[in-house]
């Protein structure tokens, strides 16, 4: 994914070019090219946004599957107590 794009342009059907003095530019339209930034402030938000909605969800997954697997461990232990009793 390249760091530079063109704003007039759609995404799927940019291809760039250098003129002879360095600069890059579409090769549609033959605008210069803007360079994206690093860290997009609306992307940032959305992340914070969306994990502090997922985080109890991911919390309450890893503890019922903590207590499955507790129980199981148990009921099996158990089980295998009685069988061993009845013969």
């Amino acid at each position: 994914m390249s760091r530079y794009y063109c704003p007039f342009c759609s995404s799927r059907y940019q291809f760039h070019k250098t003129r002879s003095d360095g600069v890059l530019i579409c090769g549609q339209c033959g605008d210069p090219l803007m360079k994206k930034p690093l860290f997009n402030t609306r992307r940032i938000i959305g992340v914070v946004v969306s994990s502090a909605f997922l985080t109890p969800l991911l919390i309450m997954i890893i503890f019922v599957i903590k207590d499955f697997t507790k129980e199981n461990l148990d009921n099996h232990s158990d089980n295998l107590v009685n069988l061993h009793f009845k013969k």
